[in-house]
């Protein structure tokens, strides 16, 4: 048939195109008799220029084609958009089927689009600058030449710059906390990055206004210079173009405005000023690596080769300075994964999960239009009757299929958009780029792509199975319900089986991140976190140059705060307990006197007498600071156990010395070791513990300092007291980020809080769609299977036969899933290793309880068709038949 069709427009068109070359031999024969040819002698000439001439023929054939095309073109639109008009008829007579389709696709597409604009918004979108895949960061590394990311020198960085070929530029930036004065708000504290005249230049951005940083700039005893930031120029300014050329106040010191960056330039992160950074670095000693450096490589240059020449700079050094450099190498990292490197695991496996929750979504769809299926056989049947092919009956249900989906698809884009925002709200600080995170063009190019997609492989199976129906045999049994045999029971019991396979691979995801964040929750800190206020302060070297005033402002701020009510102790450190913190090499006398370049290294932090006592780290041996620790008396040290259990295995530590890093210029001597306290997890609740050792703040005074409160009530209660208290000492000095230390604790597990709300979410729209699937199998099942019942039940059967029967075929199925899912979860949860804690990928508990639940579910979904078949009149199931 579909040959005959292909025949007959063709011998159409070569009719056309006779006639047409006979038309043009005609008008040509007139004109050559016109002009005194015989009528014979014009016809031959005729056809001799036109019904012999190639270029004839095929002009008329290719019009001839191009209106055959055109007009089936026109027939198939006609087609599609009479599919979309019955599809729509049909939809308004049974809007319940259609709503609840929509639903469950909208679930499904939205949930998916909402992860890939995450996806897309941190992984795969470049980075805002031009030409970002040839940015790289320049980090050192200790102890080889393969991995780490430490900060590099001042001095090292003016080496590589000098000595590479493979960088087009090279910057570097440091970071400080500074506070704005000199206006009629309140102090503010901003995050400051002290940059080089050449970082803008490397990451190929132009301040929106004024200029930026140039290089007679970036060098000691130059005019200070700032740039802002765009939200706090609209902030502190009104977005007032007059600002370039004013003053600001930083940390006390007058620097002149000269440039504001572009909106949502905030480089590295959080940045709202820009100072040149010759001013504070220039003349740092090469032991002190504190610098990020950015470096944007020459065209056509790898990261392969230009990392081998930066080694080789880096070996060069350690010959050069070996009380700095020894064992000490570089390495190139692509600017792209140091910003998003860290969290890829994570949200490629939430998108995967959510794939999951996908495919569930087009099984139970598929399923349901299965079982719409079966109720329009008689009409399907009459239209093939009618003479309409299987591809047009095919084409018919696919129609309504993509329909469904794509309404479905633009739900899902709302819930999408609305996902975004909250994700955005809530989201953790942790997670790079979350500002990005929109529905731009791409993301809703993959939402169109993902609604065709879940169109097609949803309606694919039931559009065969259509086109494939018994005519005579449908038309014979009417609208009767009967047993229905054959392949569409078999596709929908498979279908049941693979939702409950895919429920139970992503059900035991979650379990796994839920049972790691527990046993997180339950990792001891090494401190008391219940009713203690953290408060940040950062004294500004212009008014507090002198350590011994840094040192007087501090113990007086203690003094007024812990004469406040409900205070029970007040003490000062350096950064809080969770911070990490900054780590120095070290020498043991007598027991470990190393060359410098293979020193160990520990964390080091100041503290007042009453820090280990107000935050409640255990003294384990030995005695605390006391405030006869002072400067002039004799240097002082605690450590932490792991320190003394690496280093003390055989001596007694109290009463050891430690000889100090060699860059620290601004003290002398060795240092005691006079006690030894519990651990913290300095670096997070996940990790272990380093190697720690403090010291008397009074002994090494420091400017910036956390002040913590140990408070009988509510610890924020005391925040406006705090403030208050601060400012009456110094009332320029910002007093922000008031946390307490459990908000701190909490915050720092934000990462995997909500990587588990999220999987944990798609787990129990799996569960709740898959259970969906088995009931909704069985009910059919009980529909199609009613006159059977009624003549069991008529020959004797018992409601207990019937209830068994019922749930042995919803239960065969679920365990089958269930057996495939644990199989498919072994195999896959070994993806989720890097975001466990304490909890194997295979943990057995995890997989039971998931097992058990979902078994409960099934048999929960089970029961009620079970219920509704054991109460079967057979009178009334005999009579309908």
């Amino acid at each position: 048939m579909s040959l005959l069709k292909s025949i007959l427009p063709q011998r159409e068109l070569e009719r056309e195109i006779d006639e047409e070359i006979e038309f043009h031999v005609e008008k040509c024969v007139a004109r050559l008799i016109e002009q005194g040819f015989s009528p014979t002698a014009a016809r031959n000439e005729a056809l001799r220029r036109f019904g012999d001439s190639d270029s004839v023929k095929t002009e008329c054939r290719r019009i001839g084609m191009e209106k055959i095309r055109a007009e089936r073109r026109a027939e198939y639109l006609d087609q599609v958009k009479r599919d979309v008009l019955y599809t729509l008829r049909t939809i308004a007579r049974r809007p319940g089927f259609a709503v609840t389709t929509v639903l469950i696709l909208a679930l499904g597409i939205g949930g998916t689009t909402a992860i890939f604009s995450v996806v897309n918004g941190v992984l795969l979108r470049p980075l805002p600058y031009s030409d970002s895949h040839r940015l790289v960061l320049l980090w050192g590394v200790e102890g080889g030449m393969k991995s780490g990311s430490n900060y590099n020198s001042y001095p090292d960085l003016v080496d590589f710059d000098n000595a590479n070929t493979v960088f087009e530029e090279l910057a570097a930036m440091g970071f400080d906390q500074a506070s704005l004065t000199g206006t009629e708000t309140e102090p503010t504290q901003v995050a400051i990055g002290k940059v080089s005249h050449d970082l803008f230049p490397t990451l190929g951005v132009q301040p929106a206004l004024g200029r930026g940083i140039l290089p007679e700039d970036d060098r000691i005893g130059a005019e200070r210079v700032v740039l802002l930031s765009f939200g706090l120029w609209a902030s502190r300014f009104g977005s007032d173009r007059r600002a370039i050329g004013q003053t600001m106040s930083i940390d006390g010191i007058e620097h002149s405005i000269v440039g504001v960056m572009p909106s949502g330039f905030d480089f590295p992160a959080q940045l709202q000023l820009w100072v040149p950074l010759a001013h504070d670095h220039a003349e740092a000693p090469r032991g002190n690596h504190n610098l990020l450096a950015v470096a944007r490589l020459n065209p056509g240059v790898s990261i392969e080769s230009a990392e081998a020449e930066i080694q080789t700079i880096a070996m060069q050094l350690e010959e050069a300075y070996p009380n700095d450099n020894t064992n000490r190498g570089a390495r190139l990292e692509p600017l792209l994964e140091a910003f998003v490197g860290d969290v890829r695991p994570a949200l490629l496996i939430l998108f995967g999960a959510v794939g999951l929750v996908l495919l569930i979504v087009c099984a139970n769809v598929a399923n349901l239009l299965l079982a719409r299926a079966t109720t329009r056989q008689k009409e399907i049947a009459v239209r093939a009757a009618l003479g309409a092919g299987r591809a047009r009956l095919a084409r018919q249900v696919l129609t309504e299929s993509l329909v469904l989906a794509l309404v479905g698809g633009v739900a899902g884009v709302g819930l999408a958009y609305l996902g975004v925002r909250v994700l955005r709200s809530v989201g953790p600080a942790q997670l790079p780029r979350l500002s990005e995170v929109s529905l731009d063009g791409t993301v809703l190019a993959f939402a169109l792509a993902v609604a065709v997609l879940t169109g097609v492989v949803f309606g694919l199976v039931p559009a065969l199975t259509s086109s494939k129906l018994a005519v005579h045999t449908a038309l014979k049994e009417g609208g009767r319900t009967s047993s229905q045999g054959g392949r569409r029971p078999l596709l929908r019991q498979t279908l049941v089986v693979v939702e409950m396979a895919l429920a139970v691979v992503l059900v035991v995801g979650a379990g796994l991140l839920i049972n790691s964040f527990v046993r997180l929750l339950r990792v001891d800190p090494g401190y008391q976190a219940q009713n203690v206020l953290v408060v940040p302060l950062s004294l500004p070297t212009s008014r507090y140059e002198e350590h011994t005033a840094a040192l007087a402002f501090f113990e007086q701020l203690r003094e007024q705060l812990a004469a406040l009510p409900g205070v029970d102790r007040v003490a000062t450190g350096y950064q809080h307990p969770l911070s990490g913190g900054w780590e120095t090499s070290f020498e043991i006398k007598g027991l470990l006197e190393v060359p410098p370049g293979e020193r160990p290294e520990a964390r080091i932090r100041p503290v007042d007498p009453r820090y280990f006592r107000t935050v409640g780290i255990p003294l384990v041996q030995g005695r605390h600071f006391t405030d006869q620790d002072r400067e002039g008396t004799p240097n002082v040290v605690i450590i932490n156990e792991s320190f003394a259990r690496q280093f003390f295995t055989e001596v007694d530590p109290i009463g050891q010395r430690l000889l100090k890093s060699p860059w620290w210029d601004f003290q002398t001597g060795e240092w005691e070791i006079v006690g030894v306290v519990g651990d913290v997890k300095m670096d997070g609740l996940e990790s272990g513990t380093p190697w720690a050792w403090y010291f008397p703040h009074q002994q090494m005074p420091f400017n910036d300092m956390y002040v913590f409160a140990s408070t009988a009530g509510d610890p924020l209660a005391l925040a406006p007291s705090v403030r208050n208290a601060v400012w009456s000492l110094d009332p320029n000095l910002p007093v922000e980020n008031i946390q307490t230390l459990d908000g701190i604790r909490s915050a720092s597990v934000a990462a995997q809080r909500f990587q588990m709300a999220l999987l944990g979410i798609f787990a129990a729209l799996a569960i709740i769609l898959a259970a969906v699937g088995v009931y909704g199998v069985l009910s059919y099942a009980v529909a199609q299977r009613t006159r059977e019942i009624g003549v069991r039940l008529s020959l004797g059967a018992r409601t207990s036969d019937v209830l068994r029967l019922v749930i042995k075929q919803g239960m065969g199925l679920s365990l089958i899933g269930l057996a495939l899912g644990i199989g498919g979860a072994l195999a896959l949860t070994r993806l989720t290793g890097s975001l466990l804690f304490g909890v194997s990928p295979t943990d057995p508990a995890t997989f039971v309880a998931v097992a058990s639940t979902l078994t409960l579910v099934a048999l929960a979904a089970c029961a009620v068709p079970a219920l509704r078949a054991s109460r079967v009149d057979p009178v009334t199931a005999l009579r309908a038949e």
